[in-house]
């Protein structure tokens, strides 16, 4: 049996790196022409031409990782340069009827919205001077109802009629750790297939300690034809969305999207077993996760390999005055609590929030030390469902009339408080006369 074949090709610099880098996205025609030559490049090391995944006449989708309703600069997004240059690449040099650039970004201020996402995120400027067919915001197109067959766990989905009527489809992942998945790269991207149904449906549900599973399940839907990694500057700890970023000037190719991953995921440090959806893909026998079970061409893998700072997932203790009792939670709640805080940790000076607000108090789960006079005349945040159905449910509902205010997050698990913890507790320092940091453009 033969290998699947993995390549890994060295961008060399990219002019406006360092402008990005440096908090502002500038694009250069230079880089356009660089990347789309390096995109060839990569294509033909690791299939041996474009032809051999697009036929005259097809239709092509491609999936970047849209992931939130955020800039460039947030360096949470596929880079606008490399959309451009990929699209134009199809274009120019494959027999592609049409090429389409399509996806749902997973959550945001505005949960869901693609519209919007594809505008913070210069993804449909960047198409557009590409040159794709069409630009599709997923969340406004029709839905098929799908049997997901060989499914452990996400048995049944509604998935984009788009992404099943295509030809082709082209998975364009970032480079990025994940505070829950470990590395969020071209299986993770599958989530951006289906939508997001409030508080805990769809995109939403299923991202508890079976995320993984889940992951592994939607790769089941539809195989990629090609999945290509966007490595030219990724992300490293508190991804994917609050860490920093990494230049890396790498494109990470292969039809293999198991393969693909695990190979990337090496590069940034991890071992292919500590991914649970690379693990779990493989051991179903949705690709192979063993590097030395894999063709790696191109630059060797020695070379390129950089130990990317881990994902930090636990909340507690994080923000002196931010109590966060978590006893008996799972990876869910806990996960996205974490997230929510990284965001408030970077945009307000905690300090000031807590003289100014007070402490805080984030109950989740099962909570048996917790004591209900400990939020008094306090806020108090109770993300999830779950508490409700352990023993120390009757010491929340008593801390409930104690506090201050309270705010509740339902679901399981409450994906969204990644952004809606946030947004609330800048609201409350609002209110409390704060101000907030000021963001990138």
């Amino acid at each position: 049996m033969s290998k699947p074949k993995v390549a890994i090709v060295r961008t060399g610099d990219v002019k406006g790196n360092a402008e990005f880098l440096g908090g502002k996205f500038v694009r250069y025609n230079e880089d356009i022409t660089q990347l789309k030559t390096k995109i060839a490049e990569t294509i033909d090391l690791a299939v041996g031409g474009i032809d051999n995944i697009i036929g005259e006449g097809e239709t092509v989708l491609i999936k970047p990782n849209l992931a939130f309703q955020a800039p460039p600069e947030s360096f949470s997004v596929v880079d606008p340069r490399v959309i451009e240059a990929f699209v134009a690449y199809l274009k120019e040099s494959s027999r592609a009827k049409e090429v389409w650039v399509g996806d749902n970004p997973s959550l945001g201020q505005q949960v869901g919205r693609a519209r919007p996402a594809f505008e913070a995120a210069g993804m449909r400027r960047a198409a557009e001077r590409g040159g794709a067919d069409r630009i599709i915001y997923f969340d406004e197109e029709e839905l098929v109802d799908v049997e997901v067959k060989g499914a452990v766990l996400f048995r049944h989905a509604k998935v984009f009629k788009p992404f099943l009527d295509a030809d082709r489809v082209i998975n364009l992942p970032k480079m990025k750790t994940h505070l829950a998945g470990t590395v969020t790269l071209g299986i993770k991207n599958w989530q951006g297939i289906i939508p997001n149904v409030h508080p805990s449906g769809e995109q939403q549900d299923v991202h508890r300690l079976d995320l993984g599973q889940k992951c592994a399940d939607l790769l089941r839907v539809r195989s990629a034809d090609l999945t290509f990694v966007d490595g030219i500057i990724a992300m490293e700890g508190q991804g994917p969305h609050a860490g920093t970023p990494v230049e890396m000037n790498l494109f990470i190719a292969g039809m293999d999207t198991v393969a693909v991953d695990a190979v990337t995921a090496y590069v940034m440090g991890f071992e292919t077993i500590e991914i649970p959806a690379v693990r779990i893909a493989a051991t179903e026998g949705l690709g192979e996760r063993e590097i030395d079970r894999i063709e790696v061409v191109g630059a060797p893998v020695a070379d390129v390999r950089t130990f990317f700072k881990r994902p930090m997932n636990d909340p507690i203790g994080l923000i002196p005055g931010i109590h966060v009792i978590v006893q008996q939670t799972c990876p869910g709640c806990f996960a996205n609590i974490r997230g929510g805080l990284d965001n408030f940790n970077n945009n307000v000076d905690t300090k000031d929030f807590i003289d100014k607000a007070g402490e805080i108090y984030i109950v989740a789960g099962g909570v048996p030390e917790f004591e209900p006079e400990w939020v008094t005349d306090k806020h108090l945040f109770i993300p999830g469902d779950c508490w409700k159905y352990f023993p120390s449910r009757e010491k929340v509902e008593e801390a409930k009339k104690l506090a201050k205010t309270v705010t509740e997050y339902p679901g399981c698990a409450p994906v969204y408080i990644f952004a809606q913890l946030n947004g609330d507790l800048q609201a409350l320092y609002q209110k409390c006369g704060g101000v907030l940091c000021p963001q990138p453009a």
